[in-house]
């Protein structure tokens, strides 16, 4: 489930996801799921 003002995205083309509301299911993107995107990335 993707949490709510997190942030998150796509090993392959970089795009990035703010999450405004959350539900079940995971963000995909490229075929893969994305990743919570930590500021250090």
């Amino acid at each position: 489930m993707a949490k709510e003002g997190a942030t998150y995205v796509c090993d392959i083309c970089q795009q990035i996801v703010v999450v405004q509301k959350s539900g079940p299911g995971t963000l995909v993107c490229c075929g893969q799921p994305m990743r919570l995107y930590k500021e250090e990335d």
